[in-house]
């Protein structure tokens, strides 16, 4: 079955009908339409506005008194009002680049219509038939030549006409085969804003290169290609860009010399270099991982990508698309997030408009990091590094905000971050600006590539010195409490609200549950790293001492989690951030064996927020899945899935805000989510399918990740483990958990021969087994 293609009979009639490409830096949506082919394009450093301090450098005055209303007064109304006071500037938003348009002039109307994205080759095609011949259209956005590359062929016998145009949402001009412009100087409430001078400065080319017929390049930069029997359009864009904390510059002289050598050096190569060159950067990261669910039957085609979620809606069974689910969030990752681009922002790289909903930005309460869930564990450590660039950035950018906020050493950002690395707390409802923990958010993902690579050099260089920042705000920022407890305050539960003592609806307190596993969790890994490092031995015992007086979480009366740090009712009892549940997933502080009373809680915590309508959105329902996977509950998770595919899934696969916004966080999660299905990392054994839900009876996974540098292959039948694969990439011991039914697990090498190990069955037909692994070598898993 193959779960590696999205394919539809008519061409996209708007944007979530459109098929991505990208190749970190530059990105297109490939429309398909026969006679006005529509390509809409992005690149990852236009934005509006410029660098500059946005923080509010008397800001903290307001500190002292929003504490006292907050913990001796009990006032929520008059800590609200302070909090708004402490707010500043918006972010800036994500531009759209512009729009390639082919004007294709056909002997007859298309005929046997289909249009197709293979993830394998990350490549786009459309076919139709028109007259007598058939004409195809190949789409591709190569990463090593930096160019997107469209290719118009015709079948013998066929032509090929068409007029190709560059415009853009800009104020631009054009200059022979370059489209110069510059972004808006700013976006506010009215709109755009063009000043002279200011604004990134940016230019696309075009070069169409006709095999036979005639070119003509129109004064308006139009290019009309006649009577060919085939066409290659290339496209190049770049920016004025310099840096978060540099003036971009304009449409110079630069800029224009490097689209041309860009375009120039694609120009000199044939299509089939170009495409062969693609393809083989593309799989060398896509094909480390991939699922199939579902019996094997060799690579039969599936129906329409668009008809399969039509029939699923209306009750068909299809474990295939949720398999094609999670290997498209790989290849979006990988299209949208490359070393030395910029990391995925809300719409990964894919946009079309000049204010787009939550300027496109980096939203860093969970749908930044969310976009990052799957990198590691399904094989795409690379394509977390432009994360970590920007850490490394708010790193420097956020000790300013630090300061000027909250007289704090160290740094810290908030909620919305944009190109120019603006970490304060923007205006608005304090339930989503007045949150300052960002930074201990971020850290966890820095914290996490060195566990699944074991890279020493990473964590000392990029790793740790960020994550001693973050620390190093905290230890300042927490508040002593009358009984020694240590509490964050001002604090929030990211986007919700509380009803207050009074009846007023509020957001700030102190101390949120959010807010305890943060700190918890990134005092803990940084004293780990300063050990693991042999560096600031008394700052890991700072870290140690503090953590141990952080004030915990507490249960309410029915035993759940509660979220804020007493019993209080909850503005929507179903909110789509389960941000209390973050020590159970994506944290690691809440497990069956090591707090099961806290286990319990949180479970009876996600029951409730379900109960109440919660998983309203599609990262949210990712997340509920990913939670109930580290529950062991298949079953709801498999449920969260099918919601999210049913409500929450445009026709192309784009995941869904309602009503119908593009948000890449869902389709990202959703993938970490699966993964955490069929490959879970407990402290104690790596655990190998914890929460198969019924429905996927059959499958197979390759290049899962686990902690310590594993790699784990699965393959299972009728809901039985049929083999596992491990390999290891520096010698340890591994531990592993097998569902095997009470039957002791075999452990060979891949010649069958045995590997010694110790064996040990579990009431729950589970067979824990440890040995001994090698560098480089393979180790087979079998029930016995």
């Amino acid at each position: 079955m193959n779960s590696d293609l999205l394919w539809y009979r008519a061409p996209a009639a708007g944007f979530l009908e459109a098929l991505p490409l990208g190749n970190g830096r530059l990105g297109a949506m490939v429309y398909g339409q026969p006679v006005t082919e529509t390509i809409a394009l992005n690149e990852d450093t236009l934005w509006a506005g410029g660098p500059g301090d946005r923080n509010d450098h008397t800001a903290a005055e307001q500190l002292a008194p929003l504490r006292q209303a907050l913990l001796r007064d009990a006032d929520h109304a008059r800590a609200e009002r302070l909090a708004r006071a402490m707010q500043g500037p918006d972010t800036q938003p994500y531009q759209p680049l512009g729009t390639l348009r082919l004007s294709h002039r056909l002997p007859a109307p298309a005929r046997d219509y289909r249009r197709s994205l293979d993830l394998r080759t990350a490549t786009s095609t459309v076919r139709f038939g028109s007259g007598g011949a058939e004409q195809t259209r190949t789409s591709f956005v190569s990463a090593p030549a930096g160019v997107l590359v469209h290719r118009i062929s015709a079948a013998p016998g066929g032509r090929v006409d068409f007029t190709a145009r560059l415009s853009t949402p800009h104020p631009a001009l054009h200059d022979g085969e370059l489209t110069l412009g510059r972004a808006p100087a700013q976006v506010t409430d009215a709109g755009p804003e063009y000043r002279g001078d200011a604004g990134t400065g940016f230019g696309i080319g075009l070069r169409v290169l006709a095999e036979g017929g005639s070119v003509r390049t129109d004064a308006d930069g139009g290019v009309t290609v006649t009577g060919a029997v085939g066409a290659t359009v290339l496209v190049a864009a770049a920016t004025g860009y310099r840096g978060w904390d540099s003036e971009p510059t304009g449409p110079d002289p630069a800029l224009r010399a490097r689209i041309t050598a860009v375009l120039d050096a694609a120009a000199d190569r044939s299509f089939a270099e170009l495409h062969a060159e693609h393809t083989a950067d593309h799989a060398r990261l896509y094909a480390r991982a991939g699922l199939r669910l579902g019996p094997p039957d060799g690579d039969r085609e599936q129906p329409p990508t668009d008809e399969r979620l039509a029939a699923l809606r209306a009750g068909a069974d299809d474990p295939g698309l949720a398999a094609l689910h999670f290997n498209y969030g790989r290849y979006l990752l990988i299209a949208c997030s490359r070393p030395g681009s910029q990391p995925a922002n809300l719409q990964g790289i894919w946009n079309l408009d000049r204010r787009p909903p939550w300027n496109c930005d980096w939203t860093t309460n969970i749908n930044t990091q969310m976009n990052y869930w799957p990198a590691e564990s399904t094989g795409l450590a690379e394509c977390h590094s432009p994360l970590f660039d920007l850490i490394a950035d708010l790193a420097q950018a956020g000790q300013r905000t630090a300061r000027a906020y909250y007289r704090c050493a160290g740094w810290t950002a908030h909620h919305n971050v944009d190109l120019w690395r603006g970490g304060n707390p923007v205006g608005g409802g304090p339930q989503w600006a007045n949150w300052p923990m960002a930074g201990a958010w971020l850290c966890a993902h820095l914290w996490q590539h060195y566990r699944y690579g074991g890279d020493r050099e990473f964590l000392a260089e990029r790793g740790y010195p960020a994550m001693r920042g973050a620390a190093l705000f905290l230890l300042d920022f927490l508040v002593e409490q009358p009984d020694g407890s240590l509490v964050t305050c001002p604090s929030t539960s990211p986007e919700h609200r509380f009803v207050a003592p009074d009846g007023t609806l509020a957001a700030v307190t102190a101390q949120t549950a959010m807010d305890y596993w943060l700190t918890d969790e990134l005092f803990d890994s940084c004293a780990r790293a300063a050990r693991i490092l042999g560096v600031d031995r008394e700052l890991a015992v700072r870290l140690d001492a503090a953590r141990a007086r952080l004030r915990r979480p507490r249960l309410g009366a029915d035993g759940a989690l509660l979220e804020w740090w007493e019993p209080l009712t909850d503005e929507d009892p179903g909110h789509r951030h389960l941000s209390h549940l973050y020590g159970l997933y994506p944290g690691e502080r809440i497990t069956a064996d090591r707090t099961p009373e806290l286990f319990a809680a949180a479970r009876l915590a996600l029951d409730s927020r379900l109960r109440h309508g919660g998983g309203g959105t599609g990262w949210s329902l990712a997340w509920v899945t990913a939670l109930a996977a580290r529950l062991g509950d298949g079953e709801l998770a498999h449920r969260a899935l099918l919601r999210l595919l049913d409500g929450s899934t445009a026709p192309n696969l784009f995941d869904l805000h309602p009503p119908e916004i593009f948000q890449i966080d869902g389709n990202l999660g959703a993938t970490a989510a699966i993964a955490e299905l069929l490959l879970r990392n407990d402290p104690q054994a790596l655990r190998l399918l914890p929460a198969l839900p019924r429905a996927w009876d059959h499958g197979a996974a390759h290049g899962l990740r686990a902690h310590g540098g594993l790699t784990v292959d699965l393959r299972w039948q009728r809901h039985r483990l049929e083999q596992a694969a491990l390999r290891a990439t520096h010698a340890r011991t591994v531990t592993v958990t097998v569902p095997t039914g009470g039957r002791p697990t075999r452990v060979t090498d891949p010649d069958g021969d045995p590997v010694p190990a110790q064996h040990r069955v579990t009431a729950d037909g589970a067979c824990t087994s440890s040995f001994a692994a090698r560098p480089g070598a393979e180790y087979l898993l079998q029930p016995g």
